[in-house]
């Protein structure tokens, strides 16, 4: 009788060390689920930001395009005010 009371009381004590073993990974179960929906909420609002910075990159490249089409047009601009003020310097003389 002895042996199995002995059996019985360390029987006892493992299924209370599993108990507490498995409410202790419940409990960081729990934190580590916590800590996934924070992450994935930052994920999200990095996502949408990304989103953003994309568009205004897409804005940014088409006025660029636009300004350079428009440097092209310089050069003839400032021929035709070099000839205006040749022809208005030449009359003012």
């Amino acid at each position: 009788m002895n042996n199995e009371e002995r059996l019985i009381e360390v029987m006892a004590e493992l299924l209370a060390e599993v108990h507490e073993m498995r409410t202790d990974t419940k409990s960081q179960l729990g934190s580590l689920n916590n800590k996934m929906d924070s992450l994935n909420g930052r994920v999200d609002k990095l996502e949408g930001e990304m989103a953003k910075m994309n568009l205004l990159l897409g804005e940014n490249t088409r006025a660029i395009i636009k300004l350079a089409d428009k440097i092209e047009l310089i050069p003839d601009i400032i021929e035709r005010i070099i000839k205006l003020e040749t022809t208005v310097f030449k009359k003012a003389s």
